[in-house]
Formats: structure tokens, sequence, C-alpha cells
């Protein structure tokens, strides 16, 4: 007997019942189709039916209800945004970013953004969807104290555009401190590696757009380089710069609170005078260039370490003191107009109804905003939350693909008035 002969072909046999029982134990492959599917399936599920958003906006208040007391199977989430990514090709045809309609016009005047968040990628992969075009440039800040899975989702969205990126460096931030400035300086400066856009507006990752994409450009346009950042001289708020606020780190050096101390801020640099405003607003590619390298705006920069709430000084402030000839400055008149984003504040006699709820005296918009949101003047609104407002994000959003096929013309004269 030929034992050799046998032996092997006593392992040739094992070696096949091995295979076969791996083959038997692991679930079968997904294929590529099948995935796609199911992707589409998934992503088909988060739309709500039978709403009318058409009379939503019309001020339907029985559609309103009605629309109120719907919910979707299921929400979007940062892991939908890790899943749906896995293939980026799939992805952009699925979501329509590659079939969104784009100008000549549009592609003539690239624009930046910064988008600044901590939590909600869905919420912000619905943002991105609203404003992108090929043409545009869109930094995303993670803040540091955001969970991994944020980082992640937010890095698996950026791969799948090449004008999508996230910020070079990220700070962690604590609500009214001055890392949320340096974070929109830090997007910023990475947009200035690319020299051909136009204007840049920064947002927070809770924004949707009220305006199309074209007219934001023809807005942009009738600005005529200047920019738009709001001015108050009333209302200054001063216990937040008049004495020194210091940042208290723990053991960590990582986690901080922020103290007000007993010294006085010194005076501002340069013979400046404080102006108040708004951390959000609409920049020419000049002033960041300014903001970015001229040693004035980093002297300011420094003096705003001890400030409160410093975005809401740092931008106005630079903007509106003529004497220092910043570009796109505004040379005489000081407006309270803010032309990048509409935001219901329920403070004061003056107030607008909210139709939502209220979070920190500012309205969480729901459908029943929707009516007067989308004739609105600005260009965004804040703020929306993705479970509670997600009624209005699907119509708002229904709404501004339908006005981007129709393309409404803008009131131009308004905007020219602005500045």
């Amino acid at each position: 007997m030929d034992y050799r002969r046998v032996f092997l072909s006593m392992v040739v046999l094992t070696a096949m019942t091995i295979c076969i029982n791996i083959l038997y134990i692991l679930p079968p492959r997904i294929t590529n189709s099948a995935m796609d599917e199911k992707h589409t399936r998934e992503f088909k599920s988060f739309t709500l039916q039978n709403i009318n958003c058409k009379r939503i906006l019309e001020g339907d208040e029985n559609e309103m209800l009605q629309a109120k007391s719907m919910v979707p199977k299921s929400f979007p989430d940062d892991e939908t945004v890790l899943r749906h990514t896995t293939n980026c090709v799939q992805f952009r045809t699925l979501y329509g970013y590659d079939t969104i309609p784009n100008t000549e016009e549009e592609q003539q005047f690239p624009i930046a953004f910064n988008i600044l968040l901590y939590k909600d990628l869905a919420q912000v992969e619905i943002l991105l969807r609203a404003i992108y075009r090929p043409q545009n440039y869109y930094c995303l800040h993670v803040d540091g104290f955001s969970p991994d899975h944020v980082h992640k989702a937010a890095k698996a969205l950026a791969d799948c555009f090449d004008n999508v990126f996230i910020v070079s460096k990220t700070e962690n931030i604590v609500y009214e401190s001055f890392q949320r400035l340096q974070a929109d300086i830090n997007c910023m400066a990475d947009h200035l590696v690319k020299p051909d856009w136009k204007y840049l507006i920064n947002l927070p990752g809770q924004e949707l757009p009220l305006k199309t994409n074209l007219q934001i450009v023809n807005i942009l346009k009738a600005l005529n380089n200047n920019n738009s950042i709001e001015c108050l001289t009333k209302q200054l708020l001063s216990y937040r710069f008049y004495r020194q606020y210091i940042y208290q780190y723990g053991d960590d050096g990582k986690h901080y609170k922020i103290i007000k101390t007993k010294n006085q801020n010194p005076n501002l640099p340069h013979g400046m005078t404080i102006v108040k405003g708004s951390a959000y607003a609409v920049f020419t590619h000049q002033f960041v260039n300014y903001v970015v390298n001229n040693q004035t705006a980093k002297d300011l920069l420094e003096w705003c370490r001890g400030v409160l709430s410093p975005d809401e000084y740092y931008w106005s402030t630079l903007n509106h003191n003529p004497h220092l000839k910043v570009p796109g400055s505004y040379k005489e008149k000081c407006t309270s107009n803010l032309l990048s984003t509409y935001a219901n504040w329920q403070i004061g006699k003056t107030r607008m109804k909210c139709a939502g709820r209220i979070l920190r005296n500012v309205c969480i918009f729901s459908v029943g905003d929707l009516p007067t949101l989308v004739n609105r003047k600005e260009l965004f609104a804040n703020k929306f939350e993705l479970e509670y407002s997600y009624t209005a994000i699907q119509c708002l959003s229904e709404w501004l693909h339908n006005e981007t096929l129709s393309s409404q013309p803008i009131d131009e004269q308004f905007y020219k008035s602005t500045f």
C-alpha cells in the first residue's frame, strides 16, 4: 500500500471538509448591488410620506397640525453617514450630489464655507447637500470635545468630495470661549490655499439655506466686494469685555472653565472702538486674507482672548472702524442688518412669534415657522434640530430644490442697500 498517497488523500479531504464548514458557518457575502439596494431603501425610508409641503409653506394650519404628528420610521444619524459613504460613487448618486443644477454664472463665482459642528453629521450632510456645488469649498470643523464617531463620520463625508475637507487644526470649544472664534479663523487660513473663491460664509451645523446657490451668488455680487457684518453700538454687553476673562484648565489639560477676573481689560489696540455684532457674517476674500495675515487683525485677536463671546465682537470691530481701512469694510454708516443668518431670538418686546420651541432664548424652528422663513431676506436660518425639526427640514429642502429648478430673481436693490 502506498501510505504517502493515502496520507495526502486524507489531508486533501480534511482541508476540503474544513473549507466547506467555514463556508457553511460564515454568512453569505453581500454583493455591491445588494448593499446599494439596502442603502437605497434606507435612504427612502427617511422621507415622510403624505405631507403637502406646498400647503404648509402657504400657512395651511390643518396641514401643519397633521405634519407635526408625523414621525419617520427612523432618523438618519452618524452611523448612517458612515455606512452610506463606504461607496462614495453610490453615495453621491443616491443623495443626488452629481445631478444638482449648476449654471455657468455659479461656476464662475466660487464660494467658501466654514461649517462648525459638534454633533448630528446627518443634519450637516443635509446642509451640505443644500449648498453643494463642485466649484465651492467647504471646511468642516468638528469640536475637539465631540465623540469619536462624530469625527469619523465627518471625515467619511469629506472623503467623498474633492472640495470638502476637515480643518487642519481642531479647537476644543466651550460655550462663549475664544476657541469658537479661533475655529473659524483656522478654517479661513485653510481656505486661503484655494485662491479662486470670492466670498466666505461661516455657518453652524444646525443652519439651513433660505436662498439657492445661484441666488446667493447674485446677492454677493450685489454687495460689490463689501463685507456684510452686523454692527450694534447699543447693548454692547460690557460685562463681557470690561473685565478680563481667563481659562482655567483641569488636570487633563483639555477641559477648561471660563473665569471672570477683577482685572480690567486693556484698551483696544490701534485706537479701535469696540462694536458688537453676530458670530456669523459674509466676508470678502480680501477680508479673510487680512484677518489671517495682517498684524492689526492679529493684535485685535490677541485682545479678544480676554473677552467673553469674542466672536460677537471681533468681526464687527474690524469691519466698523473706518480708520483701519480693512478690505470690504463699511466706510461711513453702521448697519444692524445681519444678511448671513436669520435667528428668531426670543428677547425683548419686538421678538417674533416662535412656532417651535425655545432653547436658550432662541427659536428652534418647526413647520409653523416655514411660511415666515421662506420670505426672509437672509441667506440662512438658524436653528434646526434634526429630530425635533425633521418635518420642517424636509419641507424646506423640498422648497429649496424647487427654487433651484425655477431660478427666481433676487431683490437686487435691497441687497445693494445693506452696506
